[in-house]
């Protein structure tokens, strides 16, 4: 292999080892800071309201549910990240393949994002009607939080 060729194949390594770390970090930012975290409002809501035990079983219902669904989705980005890794290293540049696997990151990561907001829905509905208000009260605090 003559040297201009390796250079090239060491600089193209390199290069798809920082897009792939920046994907990685990009999406591990959007699946940590882009929505509310369930578990901080829960944790929130515990403080805020004497829940009753029906409502205590039912948001651990919801949460354990949520949980099995977040794991199942992370396994999809993690997996789309992968591919997005090779697909940079075959070929260091935004080329087709780079494109289809960063769409596939992104679709993993909205997928990610509504079940969790629908989780947040699912948490509100397995309240009593009185301990809702203070439920809405935290939830807009951390979204309105993560928008600064």
């Amino acid at each position: 292999m003559s040297r201009a060729n390796w250079t090239r194949m060491t600089v193209g390594a390199a290069i798809a080892g920082a897009v792939g770390a920046v994907v990685v970090s990009g999406a591990h930012w959007l699946l940590q800071s882009a929505h509310p975290k369930p578990m901080d409002l829960h944790q929130e809501l515990h403080e805020l309201v004497p829940l009753s035990p029906q409502e205590q079983a039912r948001l651990q219902q919801r949460e354990d549910a949520y949980q099995a669904r977040r794991r199942a989705i992370e396994q999809r980005v993690k997996a789309a990240n992968g591919r997005l890794a090779r697909a940079i290293a075959l070929q260091p540049g935004w080329t087709p393949e780079v494109e289809a696997a960063s769409k596939e990151v992104e679709s993993a990561a909205a997928e990610l994002e509504r079940a969790t907001l629908q989780h947040v829905v699912e948490m509100r509905e397995g309240l009593d009607a009185q301990h809702r208000p203070a439920y809405d009260a935290a939830l807009v605090k951390a979204l309105s939080d993560g928008a600064k």
